[in-house]
């Protein structure tokens, strides 16, 4: 894994906590089931799309109404480049400054006050704790110069309070994952204490339901045992206990869904494994729903995803796995339910046999697109 997280230290640790948490991983068996495996992820062919790479940051800019994506490492070096997409084009975008390259840094809209806000990451040297701020208005960066900030770090997770302000809550420093949460103020960080808070990680997923008000947090990589579901309502941490979850992944994306009204989750690594299987967070029932797409994307790390609002679609982009780095695009889309074929009556015969009822047909499956040429991770130190 890239980005100075410590491979083999991690990997380690999520053996153990695979061998030592055997968790049941069982299908709901429910009418809300049945009816969000109606869905697809359809794979885009747009316009110039960005050259490969995983770890990148990525969100929905409502301000210019285009999906943002900053950075990330291409197999070979990190990047500090700066796209949008609409849709249907990605384009580059030339800044004036940027950001210094990096990978797995976050980043999430603050709807106080309208603007990006990026932190974090690694550079293959240094653990960063640079604030910078995306003006969709502009289409310019500029480095924000708070009188206090949370520890430098990678992989921390960053996404919307409940308050519309940005939060930030863990991290990988070099040497430890931290715990510790704060909340950017428009020119500021500042921390926050919550009565109760997850056990240090860095690298889960999370996303905020915006209908309802909740963060979701789930898995990552830590010392202690991050196999666990928590959910923050602006003011504390709560620890679920869902009849069903995921599969303990790390670097997986997460976004809200409000056609499907819950926080989806695709893909991550797993001890090594990368995987491409989609789940549901449904707020009501406290539980995670696997979802089963007609296709998927391929099996990945480190992409990109978010709900953009302009096209009404979760978008996926990029990631790796261990053969290479991917510059694909999907979308989250409802599957077209195909009409039933009646079923023609017989004509009566002298002697009726009974007609052995056929078997269903496997819907087909998109042949995934081939590999990007794969290239060395970083050697971890």
């Amino acid at each position: 894994m890239l980005v100075k997280l410590t491979q083999v230290r991690y990997f380690s640790h999520v053996s153990i906590i695979l061998t030592c948490c055997c968790i049941s991983i069982a299908f709901a068996a429910s009418a809300a089931a049945a009816h969000f495996s109606l869905l697809d992820w359809i794979e885009l062919s747009p316009n110039n799309p960005p050259p490969a790479r995983s770890y990148l940051a990525m969100t929905y800019d409502p301000v210019s109404g285009k999906i943002i994506a900053f950075g990330g490492f291409d197999g070979t070096g990190y990047l500090n480049d700066t796209w949008s997409f609409d849709g249907t084009s990605w384009a580059q975008i030339a800044t004036q400054s940027a950001p210094p390259a990096r990978a797995a840094a976050q980043m999430t809209y603050d709807s106080v006050i309208q603007k990006v806000v990026l932190f974090g990451g690694y550079d293959g040297t240094n653990y960063l704790g640079d604030t910078w701020l995306w003006d969709g208005s502009t289409l310019q960066w500029t480095q924000a110069t708070p009188n206090n900030h949370p520890p430098a770090a990678t992989g921390p997770m960053l996404f919307p309070d409940p308050n519309g302000r940005a939060d930030l809550f863990g991290g990988f420093d070099g040497q430890f994952y931290q715990l510790t949460m704060w909340q950017w103020n428009g020119s500021d960080w500042t921390q926050l204490f919550p009565p109760t808070v997850p056990f240090a990680r860095a690298s889960a997923a999370v996303a905020t339901n915006t209908s309802t008000g909740q963060v979701v947090m789930f898995g990552g990589l830590a010392d202690v045992n991050p196999n666990n579901t928590w959910t923050y309502d602006g003011t504390t941490w709560t620890l679920q206990s869902p009849a069903v979850q995921p599969l303990l992944v790390y670097a997986a994306s997460a976004a809200f869904d409000p056609g499907l009204q819950g926080v989806v989750l695709f893909g991550g690594g797993s001890g090594g494994v990368d995987q491409n299987t989609t789940w549901l967070w449904d707020q009501i029932g406290a539980t995670w729903t696997r979802l089963f797409p007609v296709q998927s994307p391929p099996a990945r790390e480190g992409a990109g995803m978010t709900y953009d609002a302009a096209l009404d679609r979760v978008i996926l982009f990029g990631g790796q796995d261990n053969n290479g780095y991917f510059n694909d695009a999907w979308e989250l889309v409802p599957a077209l339910t195909p009409t039933p074929t009646p079923t023609p009556t017989p004509s009566p015969t002298a002697t009726l046999t009974p007609t052995p009822t056929p078997s269903a047909t496997p819907a087909p499956r998109v042949t995934p697109r081939p590999r990007p040429t794969p290239h060395p991770r970083p050697t971890p130190r």
